[in-house]
């Protein structure tokens, strides 16, 4: 098991570089009030045909043609965190469509490893590849937040602060409004 679940991320979008993606969706939302997380990793890569979408669980197969072994490990081990946290885990793709990964837990529950660095793990994705629009959304029961690393490069020239969330929003519009 990866010690924090945006390393899982991470594999998981590093998977959809391989896999010719232009663009990578991140969704991550976390309600207190419901204990539940929920981590989507949503790309328009290549995508995977029945056979091989039902062989990259098994924990040998892996996409990278650089290993001399095959390793394969990062799903199969997400799959058994979800089991494990009272969760589930979830596959969709199709050749030409991309890939969805979606992984559930309840938050509350003990072996829950850490979210971890999830900026660390944007951050090197927008690195590996500027050409790859690497989104964000990230929902709590409170506020929510989103970063697009494309709309991040057309600011150029200008502040490179991400939008703010709908909590950050609604309190400078009132402060705006009272002045």
């Amino acid at each position: 098991m990866l010690e924090e679940l945006s390393l899982h991320v991470l594999d998981i979008a590093m998977n959809s570089l391989a896999a010719g993606a232009q663009r990578i969706e991140i969704a991550v939302v976390e309600s207190q009030r419901h204990d539940f997380l929920i981590l989507r990793v949503r790309d328009n890569g290549c995508g995977m045909d029945e056979a091989t979408l039902a062989r990259v669980l098994d924990q040998r197969t892996t996409s990278k043609q650089s290993r001399k072994k095959n390793i394969g490990l990062g799903l199969a081990m997400l799959q058994q965190t979800c089991e494990m946290c009272a969760g589930h885990f979830h596959m969709r793709s199709a050749p030409g469509r991309g890939t969805s990964v979606t992984a559930s837990m309840r938050l509350g529950h003990v072996d829950r490893p850490p979210l971890g660095d999830l900026n660390s793990t944007i951050l090197a994705l927008c690195a590996t590849n500027e050409q790859v629009e690497v989104q964000l959304k990230y929902r709590t029961d409170q506020e929510t937040f989103q970063f697009s690393s494309h709309e991040l490069n057309q600011q150029e020239g200008t502040s490179h602060e991400p939008r703010g969330t709908e909590k950050t929003k609604r309190k400078s519009t009132t402060a705006s409004l009272a002045a």
